[in-house]
């Protein structure tokens, strides 16, 4: 019982901040291992310029040790909430998103060395990897352009009256 109290307290303050998403890349041996995350509205409000206000996002990733780099495979899938394009009232928009990176070691980590935007070059010696900033964007890509209700029925009527009021024809 005492156990399990204690992973629950260690799950509650690494809630509060990103340290879920770090994957230690330190060890592993060549095969495959997999990470299953749910991000929701507590985690897009640790990112300031989130369009995200509320989520149910089921992320798998699998990642394959290669002898040379890692081959990850992002698949996300859920709704998010943001803010109606029209009506500025929040809508709900299906997410559904597949993703494959590639990392691996090298001198000049950070800078784009390839013509491949999907490689992530780590400085020799970096033993972990962290996910956050990548499942944040992978969400925030998988948006439409266009984030409106299905019908302008579904809109605030007050704000659809005060756009047609200015409407020009």
């Amino acid at each position: 019982m005492r156990y399990y109290f204690f992973l629950y307290l260690c799950a509650q303050n690494l809630v509060n901040n990103l340290d879920l998403y770090i994957i230690s890349l330190k060890g592993l041996s060549s095969g495959d291992y997999a990470y299953d995350w749910k991000l929701d509205d507590k985690f897009f409000a640790l990112f300031e310029t989130s369009e995200i206000s509320d989520a149910e996002i089921d992320v798998q990733l699998v990642v394959v040790k290669h002898s040379r780099y890692f081959d990850l495979s992002f698949d996300l899938d859920g709704w998010a909430q943001v803010s109606c394009d029209r009506c500025l009232d929040p809508v709900k928009l299906e997410i559904s998103l597949q993703s494959q990176m590639i990392v691996r070691f090298g001198e000049c980590a950070g800078e784009d060395q390839s013509d491949e935007n999907d490689v992530v070059i780590l400085p020799y010696g970096e033993e972990q990897l962290d996910v956050a900033q990548y499942l944040y964007e992978f969400a925030h890509l998988s948006l439409p352009i266009r984030r409106v209700h299905q019908t302008k029925e579904s809109c605030n009527a007050d704000m659809i009256t005060k756009l047609e009021k200015f409407l020009i024809n």
